[in-house]
């Protein structure tokens, strides 16, 4: 990882977006940093061009198609398709113009929380309220396999960076790891006092950050297979996120309170307010920016404190 410093002041709020008519859940950078996508309880995904300039950010696009609440949303690594989850049971590939087509897969019955993308982009894996995991093939939109074990709701899934294994959280309160390819469940993480609501996988492919609904942070390691840190940090902790280029930690929670954790120092280098309660939490592509995906339908956009 580059070294990263921080500056004396503060992170800033750089912009506020607006347009979503009922809280935002989900947010997503596309990887060549020029477009910024929001899934919301509105049935809608927009696309935000110029973000991270005040006088010209605006809406590019708005999606409608989900008959239910969207999720979750995530650009493609070859930032060409978006994905998006949601509560009517479906995962929807989208073509980022603005005609908005989708291919729709169908497989999940009940809501989909969660939908993400293979490290190359070929495959996705999406977790559902059916406490299956489930991975489809892009190019083609094919349902390929499931992933069963929990016994609740699974309310994350991810590849690791290799993609040779799968992560996922669920409110039967454990963290499962499986081998992608062989579906071999490798290890599982209980936490007895508290659900994870969200995970985040460090580039290393070794690392897991939790979001737990008791407010904490948890910070595993998969060869180990320990604890590796905790931080109680929130009153109820909705997502995380690693900084792209340090072992920097972003936590959002319920309680409107943004963390920024220094992993290798072991401690909270900041702890910043937003205006409030947040669903969702990522950082930009170049770690330049964070965005903020806030319960009253407002979308936060920061400029860090990094000096990269």
């Amino acid at each position: 990882m580059s070294e990263v410093n921080i500056a004396n002041d503060d992170p800033k709020v750089h912009v506020l977006l607006q347009g979503h008519k009922k809280p935002v859940t989900s947010i997503s950078f596309n990887p060549n940093n020029q477009h910024l996508a929001t899934s919301s309880e509105d049935h809608n995904i927009m696309i935000w061009n110029k973000w991270n300039e005040p006088k010209k950010s605006g809406l590019s696009y708005q999606f409608s198609g989900h008959k239910d609440s969207v999720t979750c949303v995530e650009f493609s690594p070859r930032c060409n398709l978006l994905a998006s989850s949601s509560k009517d049971h479906t995962v929807r590939l989208w073509v980022p113009t603005i005609l908005g087509s989708s291919k729709e897969f169908t497989a999940h019955t009940s809501a989909v929380n969660t939908v993400s993308f293979s490290p190359d982009g070929s495959k996705l894996i999406t977790g559902s309220n059916d406490k299956s995991i489930k991975m489809w093939d892009v190019a083609t939109g094919q349902f390929i396999t499931s992933y069963t074990g929990h016994n609740h709701w699974v309310r994350c899934a991810k590849f690791t960076a290799l993609g040779n294994l799968i992560v996922s959280c669920s409110d039967d309160r454990t963290i499962r790891i499986w081998d992608s390819t062989s579906k071999e469940l490798v290890h599982v993480f209980t936490a007895p006092q508290s659900s994870p609501n969200y995970l985040a996988l460090h580039a290393n492919n070794n690392t897991i950050a939790a979001a737990m609904n008791s407010g904490s942070v948890r910070i595993y390691d998969i060869k180990n297979k320990k604890l590796q840190q905790y931080y109680r940090v929130h009153d109820n902790a909705t997502c995380l996120d690693w900084h792209p280029k340090a072992n920097y930690l972003l936590s959002s929670g319920l309680d409107g309170k943004l963390r920024i954790i220094d992993i290798m120092e072991g401690r909270p280098l900041y702890t910043v307010n937003s205006e409030g309660s947040v669903n969702h939490c990522k950082f930009s592509t170049d770690g330049d920016f964070f965005a903020l995906a806030r319960v009253d339908k407002i979308i936060e956009v920061w400029k860090t404190s990094f000096i990269v």
